[in-house]
């Protein structure tokens, strides 16, 4: 006794567990927030399982090498040379073989869905031929879409046949020669077995169990190797001794690849198609070829009547095991990438709102003030103090000293003038300093506000256009306060005036009170110098010792100035200090709202994130294990049993 490897099925109960998995994947598909394209794809699948689930169809299909043998075995099902040779045949679809009572017929489906029927009008100015009804019309049609240039034009081809092939509701699948060198053929057989119930694999007994043959059958076929059947083809090419040696050879071969009990069914289906359509000319000893073909071909039918429930349950369970699997692939797919996505918010890291604008205003005022306090001690460059010390030698040059009030005015006028002028140029550098590095620090608070908030804006899925940076001029800053500078140079020149470096005599009072008419504070000064030396020495002594003594009291002033400039300058922090406290102001009222908004949009998409991703999580685990239930289903469809071999019939 010889085991077959599948029997019927377990009746209703594979079909209402397939229903049920069907069901889950339906609804899943519409919660889980797969891309498009994806449940699409996802979808047409579970409608192409339903379709198979609900069609009682068997499906049997026959593959094998280029001249295996194959087109001839087919042919003999159908009891004449119907289909070309498959040396031939350049298609780039699969044949179907369907059983029609009364007429033959065609149908041919272009790639733009076109359906053409043969014979008709339509085929022939498609095909560019007349058509033809008789007895070879079928055949010349199907030569010319199979082996020419028309092959390019197909995606579906169904031939339909009075003759019942392998039994009622069963149809034959012709899939090219998948060991030619167009790698659509083997494409389009690697699709055949995906549909196929049953597979007739056709094994040439001349040149059996090839390395391409094995390949095919630990791949494509490595899931029908219980309900594969063998057909060994080309035995009359073997001498007597050797059938049995081959058979032997080939059953051993499939052992060792995993096929525990194969089918093997040797036969020369082209002696018995010559005995079919040429009975008369049989040649002698060939009688034996017909009968023992036709066993097999009862023996094939009888195996897919038997086995008809198992085998498409088999299918069906297959491309659901396959859905299933690209359902759990899906959604770990969808749960890494919003897993991509989660991390991407949480990295943001967004600061508070006010907390953003705080640190940004804080940066700006301790960079201002820094500058600020620079300018103040760096106020008045060197170049300034030898430029005016070239304006007072020039004051008292030549005779101007003995002119003793016009050239202590002259000396009072340049020093206050000069100093006075620095003092500005120095405030409003900084000043212009302040406005420029207000300029700067909108400028940054735009950019960082644009790449803080802009990037959860898209996160959360939105178009945002951020602010522009706000244009601070330094026009817009107060001035210095530069009142107290006259009283400063006043005081100056006061204190040195008390000194007893300048008592020196009437000469000396008599020079200060001009002095002070002149000039206040470094008029005084000035003209006690001038009062104490002229009349008492030469000009050149008098102006060397006035130069002498006038020169420290001139730098002592720098000094006072330089203080003056940095005490000036409190208007102007005070100044960027409002600057800056309105632009936060500014983007506090356009803005706040908005962040806000986004903030909570961003909180709402983190927890949608989160329970998507557990979703998806938790249908992949489904699907996972629901496809584990569907394999031990499969298991239980395929149990074996025992029926008589061929030989015990």
């Amino acid at each position: 006794m010889t085991k077959q490897l599948v029997v019927n099925g377990p009746g209703e109960a594979w079909a209402s567990a397939v229903d049920g998995h069907l069901r889950w994947i339906h609804n899943l598909l519409g919660s889980l927030r797969l891309p498009a394209e994806r449940r699409d794809m996802l979808r047409s699948r579970l409608r192409a399982v339903q379709a198979r689930a609900a069609d009682p169809e068997l499906r049997v299909a026959v593959f094998g090498e280029a001249s295996s043998g194959k087109s001839t075995l087919l042919n003999a099902f159908l009891r004449r040379r119907l289909l070309p040779s498959s040396a031939l045949v350049t298609t780039r679809t699969t044949t179907v073989l369907r059983y029609r009572d009364g007429a033959e017929g065609l149908r041919v489906r272009t790639p733009d869905g076109v359906v053409l029927t043969w014979p008709s009008t339509a085929f022939a100015h498609w095909a560019g031929e007349r058509y033809e009804s008789g007895p070879t019309g079928l055949e010349y049609a199907l030569e010319r879409v199979l082996t020419t240039q028309l092959s390019e034009q197909i995606r579906g081809l169904e031939v339909l046949s009075p003759v019942r092939l392998l039994g009622d509701g069963t149809t034959v699948l012709d899939t090219p020669g998948f060991s030619v060198s167009d790698s659509g053929h083997r494409e389009l057989a690697v699709a055949a077995a995906r549909q196929a119930d049953l597979a007739l694999v056709v094994v040439p007994a001349v040149a059996a169990m090839s390395m391409t043959l094995v390949d095919f059958l630990t791949g494509p076929l490595g899931d029908h190797h219980d309900r594969c059947a063998f057909v060994l083809t080309k035995v009359d090419l073997l001498d007597d001794d050797e059938r049995s040696e081959v058979v032997e050879v080939v059953g051993n071969r499939l052992k060792e690849l995993g096929i525990s009990d194969p089918v093997l069914l040797p036969c020369a289906p082209g002696e018995a198609l010559k005995e079919i359509t040429k009975p008369g000319a049989r040649r002698p000893g060939a009688s034996e070829y017909l009968p023992r073909f036709r066993a097999i071909e009862a023996r094939i039918a009888r195996l897919a009547t038997e086995r008809r429930q198992s085998a498409i349950a088999a299918t069906v369970l297959g491309l659901l095991s396959q859905l299933l699997s690209a359902v759990a692939e899906s959604a770990e797919t969808q749960r890494a990438a919003l897993s991509r996505t989660e991390r991407g918010l949480a990295a943001l890291s967004l600061p508070d709102f006010p907390a953003f604008l705080n640190a940004w205003a804080q940066r700006t005022l301790d960079g201002a003030g820094n500058e600020l306090n620079h300018a103040a001690f760096t106020s008045i460059p060197v170049a300034s103090r030898a430029e005016l010390d070239t304006k007072v030698v020039a004051a008292v040059a030549g005779d101007k000293i003995n002119k003793m009030v016009e050239a202590t005015g002259n000396v009072s006028r340049i020093v206050r003038l000069h100093l006075r002028r620095e003092a500005e140029r120095a405030v409003r550098a900084s000043a212009d300093r302040a406005g420029e590095l207000l300029t700067s620090g909108a400028e940054e608070l735009a950019r960082d506000f644009a790449t803080q908030y802009s990037a959860l804006a898209v996160l959360v899925g939105e178009v945002w256009a951020p602010p522009a940076a706000a244009t601070v001029a330094a026009t817009d800053l107060p001035a210095p306060d530069l009142s107290g500078l006259d009283h400063t140079l006043t005081e100056i020149g006061a204190r040195l005036t008390a000194s007893d470096n300048w008592r020196t005599g009437g000469g000396a009072m008599a020079g200060a009170l001009a002095g002070s008419l002149i000039a206040p504070g470094i008029g005084t000064v000035i003209g006690g110098a001038l009062g104490a030396f002229i009349g008492k020495r030469s000009p050149d002594a008098a102006r060397a010792q006035f130069l002498e003594r006038a020169r420290p009291i001139i730098a002592a002033a720098y000094d006072e100035v330089g203080t003056l400039i940095s005490e000036s300058l409190p208007r102007v922090r005070g100044g960027v200090s409002d600057s800056v406290a309105a632009l936060c102001a500014q983007y506090e009222d356009e803005w706040g709202d908005e962040i806000a908004r986004l903030a909570a949009a961003n909180d709402r998409q983190r927890a949608e994130l989160a329970a998507g991703i557990a979703a998806a999580e938790e249908a992949a685990t489904a699907a996972r294990h629901r496809r584990e239930r569907v394999a031990a289903l499969r298991s239980e469809t395929t149990a074996t049993r025992t029926v008589p071999d061929l030989e015990e019939q």
